[in-house]
Order: C-alpha cells, then structure tokens, then sequence
C-alpha cells in the first residue's frame, strides 16, 4: 500500500443522504487521493454498494464490508475474502438461528435480499435490552454462538460470535498493512458502534442517532458539526493533517 491512512466508512446517512454534500466530498478527495486509502462498511451487500460507487461520485474503495460484517470482498472484483470466511464460520449456523426465532412474536424475518449465509436480518420495533438478552440467551442454549445487533429502534441482525463492523474493519486493516494509529472510521447508527471500540480514530456525523454519540467522549473521536459527507470531509481535516505529521 502506497497510502498513508486507511479510512473506513458507513455509507447510509454517513456518506450517502445529500448529494450536493457527497459532490462537495468528490471535489475534496482528489487532493488526498494519494494519502488516503478508503472501504466502505455497509449494512448492505456488495452489489448494492457497487451500484452507488458507479452512479454517485463516491471513491472507489480498496475492498467493501458487507453485511454488518459478515462479509468482506475485493473491490471491484468482488471476490469474497476466504480468510474472514474462515474466521468467522465456527458453531454457525443461519438456518438454525431462523429457525430458533420463528416463535418470537415481535420479531418479523426481513426480505430475502438482506439475509446471507453469515447474516440473518429481523425487524424488530422496540425491542428493549431484556428482550435481546433473552435472545441471545435461546440461541446460545440451543447450541449457537451468535452476534445479536440492534440498530435504528428496527434493525435486529444476528452474525456469528464476535462478528460485527468492527471486527470485520479490525481484520482488513491488517490484511492490506494498516495499523490502528493509520485508522479513520466514520458513522451514524447503532451497527457502526463496533467501528468505534478498537482505538481507531473516529468520525461521528452530526445527524448521527444518540446511540453512536456516546462514544465522542472517547479521546480518539471527533463529533463533526456537519451532517452526512460533510462531516466526513470535515472529521478529515481534523484529523489527517495530524496523523501525517505524526507518522
């Protein structure tokens, strides 16, 4: 790798959301092309997120995380990274987390095009705390070791143990050479908190929800006054001048 910093970032309502906004960005990149290498970490699958890359001005990523995790491929091949398929496989099993959760009243199976071997995606209005324990708990009982995810007051994704955003950026950074002090995350929903816990530097979105707020209070966070890709390009600047000076 010939960049310097690694940014990797959600797309929904962080990157995408206001197009004069993402234009803004793709005026600006150009300048850091050199220093800032970038993967997308999405909710979403692969196909989707190349689909916005080829109709929007968004950069081309080095690799995109799909999924919420669950996925890592090679952009634009999309070639699935076998390794991270390897890692995360133990003691999983979709089928039977579908199965497991048919009798949850609350708890309605999301459309096909958002389910994968290594995601299984709910919604779920209100859930409560006490509710996603006892989740995790029936599933753990019945012999599956599951990542249970629940993010804008709706979206409840079950992925193996451990996987998450996080993880999953934790592993690629060190698979194309980047250590944690060359590493931006930006965000702003409760399935990018993961992207905030391995002592990366981070962006926080001002239209961010509450969820993801808590965590500018780390020391390695910047609350950006601007919402969407103006607050990516702004938590840039804040950030990149000082790390490449310190390097």
């Amino acid at each position: 790798m010939t960049a310097e910093l690694l940014l990797i970032s959600d797309l929904d309502d962080t990157f995408l959301g206001d197009r004069e906004a993402l234009r803004r960005f793709s005026e600006f990149f150009p300048d850091m092309k050199e220093q800032l290498a970038i993967v997308y970490a999405s909710g979403r699958f692969f196909e989707t997120v190349k689909d916005d890359v080829r109709t929007t001005p968004l950069p081309e990523p080095l690799a995109v995380i799909g999924g919420v995790g669950s996925e890592i491929r090679s952009f634009p091949e999309g070639e699935l990274n076998q390794n991270w398929v390897e890692r995360i496989s133990n003691k999983w099993s979709a089928k039977k987390v579908r199965e497991i959760l048919a009798d949850e009243a609350d708890v309605k199976l999301q459309p096909e095009k958002f389910q994968s071997d290594f995601k299984v995606s709910h919604f779920l209005r209100g859930g409560s705390q006490e509710q996603l324990d006892r989740i995790q708990a029936k599933l753990f009982d019945a012999g599956v070791n599951a990542s249970v995810i629940y993010s804008s007051d709706r979206d409840l994704d079950f992925l193996p143990e451990g996987v998450n955003k996080g993880t999953a950026a934790a592993f690629i950074a060190r698979e194309l050479g980047f250590d944690q002090d060359h590493v931006i995350v930006a965000g702003n929903s409760g399935n990018d908190a993961k992207l905030f816990e391995h002592d990366f530097y981070g962006i926080v979105v001002s239209n961010a929800h509450e969820q993801l707020k808590q965590y500018a209070d780390l020391h390695r966070v910047y609350l950006s006054p601007h919402a969407r890709a103006d607050g990516v390009r702004d938590g840039l600047r804040h950030w990149i001048g000082k790390l490449i000076n310190e390097s």
